[in-house]
Parts: C-alpha cells; structure tokens; sequence
C-alpha cells in the first residue's frame, strides 16, 4: 500500500513539473535576440517593452563565436515590430532587464517578429549598453592621457615663454618702425603739396593759353554756320532742288501710265478666260480632294465630277456658290466619323481599383500598406492594328510608376506584348471574348512578381475587374474595381 502511495506521488510531482515546464509556452512564445554581449543579463530578469514588463528572459546561451543568443518568453497577444531597438538596460542598483523601443513613424500595423526561435540571421540584433565598469575603464585611459598632456606641457613650459617673450619683443620693434613710418610718410606728403601747388603755379600760362585756342575754335564754328546759311539761300541750289522734285513726279506719272497697260490687258476677254480657266481647274482639284472625303460631309461643286456641279467656264459666268450650312444629319455623320477616326487611333482605359488589407509586407519596392483607391490610366495607340503600343501610369499621386509595352495580336481574341510594367521588364498577355476577359502581368526580374485578372464588360466602355496582385508572392493582395474605355 505504501509503495501504491509513493508511485502516486511521484506521477503527481512528474505531472506538476511538466506542467510548471510548459506553463511558459501555453501563456506566450519564445523569442530569440543575438547580442555580442548579455553582460549583466540573467535568467528571470524582465523584458519591458515601451515600459511595461510583457516577459522575462528564459536563459542565455553562449554561442561558439563568442557572441550570445537570449531567449525571452513573451506574453501571448504582444508582437514585437520588426526594427525594433534592444538594448541591456544596466541600473547603478538592481537588477539588469531587456528593453525593447519599437519604431516610431511610418504606415502601421507593424509588421511582427514570428514567434519561436528563428535562424542566427534572421534574429533581431540587440544593442549593449556601456556598464558603470565601462565608463570607468574608459576614464582611467583618458585620465593617462591628460596625465601625460600635462607633463609635456610642464617640459615644453621655459620654451613657450622664451617664444613669446620674443614675439612680444618683436611687436614693440614693429611698432615703433610703423611710427616712424607713418612720421616718414607725412613729410613725404608735405613735400608733395608743396610740389602741386608749385606746379599750378607755374602752368597758369599753359591754362591760358589753351582757353584762348578754344576761344579761337568758337569763333571759326560760328563762321562755319554762317557758310552754310549762306548755302541753303542760294538761288542756283533752289533750282536744282525743284528740278529734281519735278524729275519725280514725272517718274510716277509713268508708273501710272504702266499700272493702266497692265488693266488693259487684264480686261483682255481672251486672258480673262485664260484665268478662269486656270481658276476652275484649280477648283476642280480642290474639289475632287474633297469628294474622297465624302463620308466626313464634304461635297464637290465640279461640273462632270459630281451631281448638281456647276456648268463649265464660258457658259456662266465664274462665281462660286455661297456656302450652304450643314444640316442636322450631315453633321451627326460628320461627328460619328470622327468619333470612329478617333477610336481607330488611340484607345483610352481609365482604371479605379481598391486593394484589400496586406498581411505580409514588404520584400519588393512596389508593394506598399496602400490600399487604395488607386488610379490607373493607360493609351493605347493603333488599338484595332496587329501591331500597337500601349503607354500609361499607375497609382497616379501616390507612388506612380509607368507602363510602356508593344503588344501584337497573335489571334483574333488574343494579345501578347512586353516592354516596361510598373517601370520594370516584364510581358503581358490580354484574352477578350463574349463579354469577359483575362489578363496577366509578368514584371521585374529581382522580384518576379504575376499579376492575373478578370474582367466582366457591363456597357461596351465599362467592364467590372477582379484579380490578383503579386499571386505568387507572400505579398499577395485582391485587387477590384472598375475600369473604361474609350
């Protein structure tokens, strides 16, 4: 019986061991730090996280590189950001702990560390914090080195004095020579007034004579003016002015004669049907450019081109048509022409779509916490060819990238292109038929990234899309909306 109680026992101490071991794993999760350092660190302490205790630190192992890996216990429900901060947190008194600041800023949720002990190198680095014994270290190395400042500044001490005891001796020389340059200078300018006014003395003449030559000058110049007013009342000049005035008039009275020839000819009934005739043809080919442009409304006036043309020169006279307006229908037509001249051209698709909620961000640059919605607008031109180019943007205003690719009809449904998609190399396929559609997208060869979708046509420019961004990515993200065409 006895030996019935003692097996009890022991199954129970062995069941609350257990259960004591696992507590730790039922109410949280491991998480290993890599540290070149834990000095201080030891099992139990706590682990805090902006201030709150949310673990303890479940045991330190030394690894063969001589660095350490702590293994914490953190509370269930509490993830760690990813580019969070470790440090080892070492008070003058109590107890060291693990502290742990998350990022500030930038697009949230944060992305969380995933629980369990992960690979050396993809656990977070942890940061330690210099020890009390550290700075004191530190202090005594930098006490050594003024120690030993101050005795080369005590053995270099007589010689820095002597030095600028010198350089004090030399300013005073210095200055004193400055004075008895400045005493130097001031004779010299002394003399050299003396000099000037010397001088001006002695050029008075000079100055007097060079006014009476301009005195001179003035006079000759008045002389001059009066030589040429004598000229300009000349008889003789006079005559040869009018004569030359009547040499003119007579030259255009002949430009005139000449202008009239030129009307007499015109008015010539043989040269004035030359030109009509000259006219008509021309008109003729004006008009036979805008009859192949009949289906825009256009119509020719020529007679033996078209119906109801005019008659022949010589029969009537040359007088155009006034202009008759278009009427309601010819211009409907000319609009539908156009519209379908326009549509043959370039093709405009305008895409609004909405991304739902990422759940794992972010390896490649084009996947962002955006989730719309997001704005696309595409050109493509020679739509309706075997051959065409398609030129647009994504996300306009927000992280805008750019689509440039050449895409050739393989089949009457099916189009396969390539060249840049979202500004990356990639190709692109397009299958349109009975109102549905199929697209993918295979771009940027770092991150090779498929995009695939449906679309369901509601009006022949309108079409519902559905599909995925990124499908074979951990990044993947449903992607709806609407897109037109027009």
């Amino acid at each position: 019986m006895v030996g019935l109680f003692a097996i009890v026992a022991l199954a129970m101490l062995f069941v609350i061991f257990y259960e004591l071991q696992n507590l730790g794993s039922r109410s949280g999760y491991e998480l290993a730090i890599h540290f070149d350092s834990a000095s201080g660190l030891q099992n139990g302490y706590g682990v805090f996280f902006s201030g709150i205790q949310i673990g303890t630190i479940e045991r330190v192992v030394l690894l063969p590189d001589d660095t350490v890996d702590v293994i914490t216990s953190i509370r269930k429900g509490i993830g760690i950001p990813r580019n969070s901060k470790f440090y080892v947190e070492t008070p003058i008194t109590g107890a060291s702990s693990l502290v742990i600041v998350p990022p500030r800023g930038g697009p949230q949720p944060y992305p969380t560390y995933p629980p369990g002990i992960a690979p050396l190198a993809q656990q977070p680095k942890g940061q330690s914090v210099a020890t009390i014994q550290d700075l004191l270290q530190q202090g005594k190395v930098e006490i050594k080195r003024l120690d030993a400042i101050l005795a080369e500044l005590q053995t270099r001490e007589p010689r820095l004095l002597a030095t600028l005891q010198s350089t004090l001796a030399n300013a005073d020389a210095l200055t004193r020579s400055l004075d008895d340059s400045f005493s130097s200078a001031g004779r010299s300018i002394a003399a050299m007034a003396a000099t000037l006014n010397s001088s001006a003395q002695l050029g008075a003449p000079r100055v007097n004579a060079m006014l009476g030559q301009l005195n001179a000058a003035a006079a000759e110049l008045h002389q001059s003016m009066a030589a040429v007013e004598r000229l300009a009342t000349d008889p003789t000049l006079r005559n040869n002015l009018i004569t030359t005035t009547q040499n003119i008039a007579e030259t255009t009275h002949t430009l005139a004669l000449l202008a009239g020839d030129l009307r007499t000819i015109t008015s010539n009934p043989a040269t004035q049907e030359q030109m009509r005739d000259t006219i008509a043809n021309l008109d003729a080919t004006l008009q036979r450019a805008a009859s192949l442009l009949g289906r825009l409304g256009g119509k020719s006036h020529v007679y033996g081109v078209d119906p109801d043309a005019t008659p022949p020169p010589g029969i009537a006279p040359l007088v155009s048509p006034p202009p008759q307006p278009l009427s309601q229908p010819q211009r409907a037509a000319m609009g539908s022409a156009l519209g379908n001249l326009a549509r043959q051209l370039v093709e405009i698709q305008l895409r609004v779509g909405e991304l739902d909620r990422e759940r794992v961000c972010c390896s490649s640059p084009l996947f962002t916490s955006d989730r719309g919605p997001q704005t696309d607008l595409n050109a493509t031109f020679l739509p309706h060819s075997s051959t065409s180019v398609m030129f647009g943007a994504n996300d306009i205003g927000y992280d805008t990238t750019w689509n440039l690719a050449a895409l050739k009809s393989v089949a009457p449904d099916l189009r396969l292109g390539g060249g840049f998609l979202y500004s990356r190399l990639g190709v692109l396929g397009e299958y349109d038929v009975n109102g549905t559609g199929v697209e993918a997208r295979f771009y940027d060869p770092r991150h090779p990234t498929l995009d695939l979708y449906g679309d369901v046509h509601l009006t022949p420019w309108a079409q519902l899309f559905f599909g995925e961004r990124a499908l074979n990515q951990a990044e993947r993200r449903t992607d709806y909306g609407i897109q037109f065409h027009y």
